[in-house]
């Protein structure tokens, strides 16, 4: 509808990234931050509880409580540590690709990624493993196999800490500038 020759204000379009893409608008990356943040949160908690369970797993003489430790452990790491780590690594990538730090410009949003992947892939591959040794039945459970999968989980929950830990300092600080790619790609430097 026109009145006076005067046209009804339009909403600008999301401003373009680098190479024609759109960036998130406002509300879409607070919306993607919040499911992050809270992703992010919960898959730390998940690993902060997963040590105090495989250390008190690893100190108890009871079988019984052992076995219901490691049980425990299973179903937190398949009911909510998983979704929780592909819901930060998916959140984690959308906001790269959609705001200005880009996946690759910057060195902390590749290094978040690099921590994530990483994190994720040895995970899957050892864990499972691990606490299946762990819930073997036998007759002396600190010994042999048992005790390396028990000590092996431990540091496999601290070696979660001190990534998503590494990861939230990055988040934060962002460190380390552009990348050599990014200021070859935008004329700011020579390709080495």
């Amino acid at each position: 509808m026109q009145t006076n020759g005067i046209r009804p204000a339009t909403r600008p379009a999301p401003p373009r990234t680098g190479r024609g893409r759109r960036r998130l608008s406002a509300r879409a990356r607070r919306a993607v931050l919040f499911l992050h943040i809270v992703a992010g949160v919960g898959w730390f908690g998940i690993a902060a509880v997963t040590f105090v369970l495989t250390v008190a797993a690893l100190t108890s003489s009871d079988a019984a409580i052992v076995r219901a430790g490691y049980e425990f452990h299973e179903l937190l790491i398949g009911s909510l540590a998983r979704p929780a780590s592909l819901i930060t690594l998916g959140t984690g990538l959308i906001l790269c690709a959609g705001t200005k730090w880009g996946i690759a410009k910057h060195y902390w949003p590749l290094v978040k990624l690099v921590l994530v992947v990483v994190t994720i892939s040895i995970t899957a591959s050892l864990t499972p493993g691990w606490i299946a040794t762990a819930l073997r039945p036998s007759g002396t459970p600190f010994t042999g196999d048992h005790l390396d999968a028990q000590v092996n989980l431990i540091g496999m929950a601290v070696f979660h800490v001190l990534t998503i830990g590494a990861a939230t300092w990055l988040s934060i600080y962002k460190p380390g500038g552009r990348t050599r790619w990014n200021q070859w790609r935008t004329g700011n430097a020579s390709p080495a």
